[in-house]
Order: structure tokens, then sequence, then C-alpha cells
């Protein structure tokens, strides 16, 4: 096939299988995705209900251990999660005695996090269970195809993130 023909097949996203030409469905992408995306969600939280907590509050758990005294409102944002999901998986971290919740000695206004003891332990349950859980789903791929994944998330997440702002507009 010509460059230019490589070009056009590539832009109309045709694949040739034994010389036939075939276009290849986005969607198809999309819903495997989407399959895998199910999947490991649903191992992890059924992986985190032994631990009696979501998946959101073993993210905070994490989080706040890497992150000591970091204010609600910077945890929401750096977890990518709702502040009002925030408040809700804080409140049962706290009532649970795993995350302490104080009043900021910079700006008295706002409250700062930080686990307990209790929290620092269930936090190490937290991180072998992600590391349970890494290793399971890599087990079924060898070194060229983590290679390949990663080449092509990087290739998709270049496409899709936007450009960083040079705080002109």
């Amino acid at each position: 096939m010509s460059t230019a023909g490589a070009l056009v097949a590539r832009a109309t996203r045709i694949e040739y299988v034994r010389g036939m030409a075939r276009r290849r469905d986005p969607l198809e992408f999309i819903e495997k995705y989407g399959a895998l995306k199910r999947c490991i969600t649903a191992f992890a939280t059924q992986a985190y209900a032994k631990l009696e907590m979501g998946t959101t509050q073993g993210k905070f758990l994490r989080h706040i251990g890497l992150h000591t005294r970091i204010s609600q409102a910077e945890l929401a944002r750096a977890t990518g999660t709702d502040p009002t999901l925030t408040g809700r998986a804080l409140h049962t971290l706290i009532e649970r005695g795993l995350v302490r919740r104080e009043r900021s000695d910079e700006d008295r206004r706002e409250y700062v996090l930080e686990l307990s003891p209790a929290g620092r332990r269930a936090q190490a349950k937290v991180e072998k269970l992600r590391a349970e859980l890494a290793e399971r789903v890599v087990s079924a791929l060898d070194d060229r195809d983590l290679e390949d994944f990663d080449r092509i998330t990087k290739k998709i997440l270049s496409e899709l993130e936007p450009p960083p702002s040079d705080g002109s507009t």
C-alpha cells in the first residue's frame, strides 16, 4: 500500500484483513474499555468490602496518608471527587476513627485531615489490596503487552487531555 493509501486508511479507520479492507468500529474500542473498567471496579469494590469500606474511602485513606494535613477541598480536587461525596465519605472515616479532622493553623476557616494510628493500619491494608489487584490485572499480560498498553494509553491521553493553560486567556 502506498504512503498516501496508508494515510487514507488511517484517517478513515480502515484495517486490512487478508487483503480485504474493513472499517473498524470505534465504538467497539469504547465498549471493550468500558467492560474492562467495570470488571476492575467490581473486583476493587469486592476487595474493599473485606475492609468494610468503599473504593472512594480507600482512595482517601491512601491520599491522606501520602499528604498529611491536607484540607478537605484539596482532597476533593486531588482525587477528582465531588466535594459533597468527599464530605460524606470522610464523615464515615472520621466516625470510624480512621481520620482526624482539625482546624488549620494557617486558616482557621479550613479543616485539615490526617490519619489516626488506626487509619495508618487501614491504609497499609488498602495498599496491600491495591498491590494484589494490580498483580491480578497484569498477571495475564507479558512485558510486551504492558509496553503496548503503556504506549497506547499515552497516545490516547495525549489526544484527550486539554492543552496546558498558559494563563493568557
